[in-house]
């Protein structure tokens, strides 16, 4: 049989498919966090949890307040730099959003006002499992702002944009509603493009490059966005419109 008995070789197999079966890649907490920054992720991050077993449906949407009448969702908001930025200019939304780091989860809650943590809602793990907790037609507008682009061949298998999660997506989208996605990576803009393109449930309405190259004017910068432009990179940013299901 070689190096490794029968049982051993069957013992390896189902490591590698536990291993394939879990979506999350990146590391999920990085340096320490200081006293008072963990003290108040203790205090405040419990109030805004949502994990795989909450159970999201009109008591949840109930808890935000009177004023909220739209919902957006962020996926991977990293330091929380836009999330932040479009809960100070828009006053009737409230966010759904994923974030697996811990570092990252923290910033966020210690550079928003207290005024704003009764209007997010936070999962700290894979955005998928909140996609698959939302309920249907419930979103407006989804951001994906510059994810993982895993460069590697064999690693594209990884990347958070592919026709699953374009399903859930559109499942949990409104008619109309809109995919805001920004990357840095030739590849993945090519791989984005042909997704999103072969399904059924958006279309790409930019007509010249200066619709992908040109953000509007309410996409505030990133530090990621900072970062590929400084690296002499060119950002790009895509807007998808999921289709009225009339038009199916």
């Amino acid at each position: 049989m070689g190096k490794y008995r029968p049982f051993e070789i069957n013992s390896r197999r189902n490591k590698i498919n536990q291993a394939m079966n879990k979506r999350l890649f990146g590391r999920k907490k990085g340096y320490p966090l200081k006293l008072a920054k963990q003290k108040l992720f203790d205090e405040v991050f419990p109030k805004l949890r949502l994990s795989k077993k909450t159970k999201i449906n009109e008591e949840i949407f109930s808890q935000f307040p009177s004023l909220i009448d739209t919902f957006w969702l962020e996926v991977g908001f990293g330091n929380g730099e836009h999330l932040k930025w479009q809960l100070e200019k828009n006053v009737n939304v409230g966010f759904f959003c994923s974030e697996p780091y811990l570092n990252g989860v923290a910033s966020l809650i210690s550079s928003l006002k207290k005024e704003y943590f009764d209007r997010i809602r936070i999962m700290m793990d894979d955005a998928e499992f909140l996609l698959e907790l939302l309920p249907p037609r419930t979103i407006s507008k989804v951001f994906i702002l510059f994810p993982d682009p895993w460069h590697k061949k064999k690693h594209y298998k990884r990347r958070f944009i592919n026709e699953n999660t374009i399903l859930k997506i559109s499942n949990v989208l409104k008619n109309n509603g809109e995919v805001r996605i920004a990357t840095d990576s030739e590849s993945y803009v090519a791989w984005i493009l042909h997704h999103f393109l072969k399904s059924e449930q958006f279309v790409w309405k930019a007509s010249k490059k200066e619709d992908f190259l040109i953000k509007p004017s309410d996409w505030p910068a990133t530090r990621y966005e900072n970062k590929a432009i400084s690296l002499g990179k060119c950002p790009v940013f895509l807007i998808f419109s999921k289709k009225n299901s009339k038009q199916h």
